[in-house]
């Protein structure tokens, strides 16, 4: 079998003072593994770090925009029904395995 067993995986969003310079949001998948909990995939949200500074450099205007004849607007509902809400998070945290140590 190839992969990881889900009780030897997490995800665990870094803190503020832990995130790189570039970067809005961070997040690893983390393995347990004989040495510990060791990082295996970092991902990072550098939103339009890379733009801004290639823009700053070169003096080239990189946004891309277009006007519309009237606003556009988006409005989506959702029926949760009955669901119970407590046994969301309760089910759903061990399944998630966040962890923030």
């Amino acid at each position: 079998m190839v992969g990881i067993q889900a009780d030897r995986l997490r995800f665990r969003q870094h803190m503020a003072n832990e995130m790189a310079h570039y970067a809005c949001d961070c997040w690893d998948a983390e393995c347990h593994t004989s040495y510990g909990w060791i990082e295996c995939v970092g991902c990072a949200d550098r939103s339009c770090f890379d733009l801004n500074q290639h823009s700053r450099a070169t003096g080239a205007r990189l946004i891309a925009e277009r006007h519309l004849d009237e606003p556009k607007s988006d409005h989506r509902s959702i029926n949760l029904g009955t669901i119970e809400y407590q046994s969301i998070g309760a089910n759903a945290k061990p399944r998630l395995a966040c962890s923030m140590d």
